[in-house]
């Protein structure tokens, strides 16, 4: 059976250069790899990698035989393209099942339905069994339940909404790696300032967040994939993909140190020659960790900031203080590792001073990078649920706001948008920077990057209107 994995355009947020480039759409290659594993024909249609606007989809779609099953990869932001894709895929092939999944899978299914009427199945959490269950459903060889029998999902039935029982969370170790040949690699590069070893790719190691901040919606159990399981598929990058560096896209890389330290250990040991990039929070790493990270080829960490002003920090669940920001920062520079400070601006209630706080701790703890994010309400966090009950916002308002319109927002944008001008003026137009950024550069490609980065950021002063 033929089935059909798409990732549908999506919009970048202002002054977050994460998405001027395509990135390889590492879940939907997980689903593909466990798809072929057990015999379905799989093709990925990466819209942004290849620049493909519906039209061409439209076409692409329409010259090749029928797919049985089409799965959609959907957030908030991307919603409404998904609704629309599923329009055009029933309009060319009727009797097909569309399967929508991704982090919107957190949203009602109820409202998801109402919104999408071409939708036939939600698949709700990670997607790799139970689109693997569908599947083999849709060829007839399923569950004799049914789709009621099938753990994940959410489906119709005579006019009803019907959702099972959560999917158990797989055993990463015994997932096959990402079908990464059926991704157009020549496509895919990181945004700066990671990737100046290029070529680069992305990799996960674990899934979930055992932390609980308010404007995040990452939260569930940490997975880990053994040390030897994370080893086969760097080897692999590199011996079959050409790989020189890699970007680990785990919320919190270094939640258990000592994973990690061996991780390092074992990549010393066997002479892995790659640069290698990640996050983490400022109260999951040390001194020792750090020395032994950088050793193992690290070369930069995001850490999430957030804010200079420990009442936010506190209002956020962050639950780490101002001396933890400051201590890893000082440890990650003593190790030779670049760091990017994460922070955002705008939080509900956030006063100017407060705001003035965030500028001044991220020119006291001087790092490499800082990206100063607007603040929006991000799908499935506390924050968002509250800011819906408070201000009696319904579902369609909701993906509205996310599809750009800023009608409902929770703060003053105008204010919002001075405030992160002043803060990265205050930052980058610093000489002492400049000339310390051009001292510490790389390679070529390194100073390429960077000016990339400026231009970007440059790009984005004039064009606000067209983002969030």
């Amino acid at each position: 059976m033929r089935v059909c994995l798409i990732a549908p355009p999506a919009i970048r947020l202002r002054y977050n250069i994460s998405g001027i480039y395509p990135l390889p759409p590492l879940g939907l290659a997980y689903i593909a790899g466990t798809l072929e594993k057990n015999g379905f024909q799989v093709e990925i249609v990466d819209m942004p990698a290849l620049k493909m606007d519906f039209a061409g989809l439209e076409k692409h779609l329409a010259a090749k035989d029928p797919f049985k099953v089409y799965g959609l990869s959907c957030n908030a932001f991307n919603l409404k393209n998904g609704l629309f894709l599923a329009r055009l895929i029933k309009r060319i092939n009727p009797d097909a099942k569309v399967v929508i999944g991704g982090r919107c899978g957190g949203l009602p299914a109820e409202k998801i339905f109402q919104y999408g009427r071409d939708f036939d199945v939600i698949v709700k959490g990670e997607g790799e069994n139970s689109m693997l269950e569908l599947c083999r459903y849709f060829r007839g060889a399923g569950a004799s339940a049914g789709l009621a029998g099938i753990k994940g999902i959410s489906f119709r039935q005579n006019g009803s909404v019907i959702t099972n029982d959560p999917a158990p969370y797989a055993d990463l170790d015994s997932l096959p790696l990402p079908a990464r040949h059926l991704l157009p690699d020549k496509c895919y590069r990181m945004h700066p300032p990671f990737g100046i070893f290029p070529p680069v790719t992305l990799m996960e190691t674990s899934r979930g967040c055992v932390y609980n901040c308010s404007f995040c919606g990452l939260s569930s159990p940490v997975r880990e994939r053994s040390t030897g399981h994370i080893i086969a598929e760097i080897e692999c990058l590199m011996k079959n993909y050409g790989i020189k560096e890699i970007h680990f896209v785990d919320p919190t890389f270094t939640y258990n140190q000592p994973r990690i330290e061996e991780l390092c250990g074992r990549i010393s040991d066997k002479g892995l020659k790659f640069a290698w990039t990640c996050k983490t929070r400022v109260d999951c790493v040390s001194e020792r960790l750090l020395q032994g990270m950088a050793g193992a080829g690290c070369y930069m960490i995001s850490y999430g900031v957030e804010s200079g002003s420990q009442n936010i920090l506190d209002s956020l669940k962050k639950s780490i203080t101002l001396e933890n920001t400051i201590s890893a920062f000082k440890w990650t520079r003593h190790a030779g590792i670049r760091t990017i400070a994460y922070t955002i601006i705008g939080y509900p209630h956030e006063r100017d001073e407060e705001v003035q706080n965030t500028i001044d701790l991220v020119n006291r703890l001087d790092p490499d990078f800082v990206l100063y994010n607007e603040f929006f309400l991000v799908p499935g966090s506390n924050m968002e649920m509250e800011y819906m009950r408070e201000n009696n916002i319904d579902f369609d308002d909701l993906i509205e706001f996310y599809s750009r319109s800023p009608r409902h927002t929770a703060i003053d944008r105008y204010r919002v948008t001075k405030q992160l001008k002043r803060a990265n003026r205050s930052f980058y137009s610093r000489p002492s920077y400049l000339l310390s950024r051009l001292a510490r550069i790389k390679n070529p490609n390194d100073l390429k990057v960077m000016f990339k980065g400026v231009f970007h950021m440059l790009i984005d002063k004039i064009r606000t209107k067209e983002v969030i």
